[in-house]
């Protein structure tokens, strides 16, 4: 990995003035992941739709954890028709009700 002076020496370069090396570095930067824990910034998602998007379910299935009262603690705004969901929160929650369900299931 570049050190931070490297880094920072290539966001500051005019894209015109940069070699092709330093242009495909810039490249490989911007592609490569980043890892959502260390910056410990939330992630929301506006609405149904997007929350199901993110956490890789139906709407009908956030409808109904919704409507069941699993995702209320994950509503981080429900101003009006539009409501806010901390991703991360809503994924934990869902699985952990997901988990209880199987078990109640199988008799665990």
């Amino acid at each position: 990995m570049q050190g931070k002076n490297e880094i920072i020496r290539l966001l500051s370069t005019p894209l015109c003035m940069m070699t092709g090396e330093e242009f495909l570095q810039l490249n490989e930067l911007a592609k490569s992941p980043h890892d959502a824990a260390s910056t410990n910034h939330p992630i929301y998602a506006q609405g149904v739709e997007e929350l199901a998007e993110k956490i890789g379910c139906s709407q009908s299935t956030v409808y109904s954890l919704k409507r069941q009262g699993v995702l209320d603690d994950a509503i981080v705004s429900n101003i009006g028709r539009k409501i806010i969901f901390d991703v991360e929160k809503a994924r934990e929650l869902a699985d952990a009700f997901q988990r209880s369900a199987r078990e109640v299931r199988h008799g665990k």
